[in-house]
């Protein structure tokens, strides 16, 4: 071999170990706030409703009309949240309370009596300050609740910003978006266009069938709370929409309790009107809304299917199991259908 003469190797240009590597990378660094980014993905879908007559407002600007519709948004759900927190609060410190009773039939009174401060609009005030009291008392323990409490504001902080970068990117970059990765994606672009549409229909259906009946059965149940003189009634009704996610069953887990407290205290009349419309109204709704919601989401799952997905998630992820355990499931779902087909179609073609 004379001097100077080169060999030259075949190399691809990035081996494949490499681009799995660095997937799988991506995926872990993504996954921390993959909740927020399908949310975000989900309502920038929707909000394109709104988006196109600010576009035509604004003379077709799209950057602009983006950035009018994720204000509209922001200014919307705000105080959206901000009740759903004092709610929360208060709900929680109700808890507190019935759990600090070590008797059935007094847990049971106690949740329709009130009582220790249990009644109206100063429980989440009352329930702040035990909460103050408490860290002033623990010394050392006060500083790493201090520490956990503000890693929860951090967290939720940055998962609301990439909620709200998340809605407005996908208002002006989405197509581009999703052109890339059906470019990319190593899925055929007839199966991508199924799995995306998979997505957006968990999304639907989780807001019209889960959330839907659980609003419907929740106002229900807090105007009977409300009319028959049950304290912290805005409370038990968050409860009751948090345990509509139970079929059938789910909202008797609030509301018999409270009405066995009320026959307990001598109101036997409003005991049998709230059983009457528990069984009538709250339960019945669910029966029938949640069915007829869940069509109208076109949510290809069976009740008990997202059911399970929703626990199975929580006791995987967390809370947010909630949303990303239907989610997966019907993908999942959605992959093993494209596969099936695709499988009988290439046995057709080689026969």
């Amino acid at each position: 071999m004379s001097h100077g003469t080169s060999i030259r190797v075949n190399r691809e240009p990035i081996p494949p170990w490499l681009v799995a590597v660095l997937a799988i990378g991506a995926a872990l660094v993504i996954a921390t706030f993959s909740p927020w980014i399908a949310l975000a993905i989900w309502l920038g879908l929707y909000a394109r409703v709104i988006e196109r007559p600010i576009r035509r407002w604004v003379g077709g600007r799209q950057q602009l009309s983006s950035a009018f519709t994720v204000v509209i948004l922001v200014l919307l759900v705000a105080p959206i949240v901000a009740v759903i927190a004092s709610l929360v609060v208060d709900a929680v410190t109700l808890v507190e309370q019935l759990m600090q009773s070590d008797r059935a039939q007094a847990v049971l009174e106690k949740l329709v009596q009130g009582g220790g401060g249990a009644g109206g609009g100063g429980s989440a005030a009352e329930g702040s300050t035990r909460i103050v009291d408490l860290l002033m008392s623990q010394g050392n323990r006060a500083w790493q609740v201090v520490q956990q409490l503000a890693g929860v504001a951090a967290r939720a902080a940055i998962g609301g910003l990439i909620l709200v970068g998340g809605i407005y990117g996908v208002l002006v970059e989405g197509p581009a978006w999703y052109a890339w990765i059906e470019r990319h994606a190593p899925i055929r672009p007839a199966a991508l266009r199924r799995m995306a549409d998979a997505f957006v229909e968990t999304g639907r259906g989780l807001v019209f069938g889960i959330v839907g009946a659980g609003l419907i059965q929740s106002v229900v149940a807090t105007i009977a709370y409300l009319a028959i003189g049950v304290p912290q009634a805005l409370a038990l009704g968050l409860l009751t929409l948090v345990f509509s996610v139970i079929p059938a069953i789910g909202t008797a887990i609030v509301w018999v309790p409270v009405a066995a407290g009320l026959a307990l205290t001598g109101r036997a009349g409003a005991a049998i009107a709230l059983a009457v419309v528990g069984i009538a109204l709250i339960s019945t709704a669910d029966n029938i809304a949640r069915p007829w919601l869940a069509r109208r989401g076109k949510l290809e799952l069976p009740t008990y299917v997202v059911l399970v997905a929703m626990f199975g998630g929580i006791e995987l992820i967390g809370g947010w199991g909630l949303v990303l355990g239907p989610l997966i499931v019907r993908l999942a779902k959605e992959a093993v259908v494209i596969r099936t087909e695709t499988r009988g179609t290439d046995g057709n073609e080689r026969s």
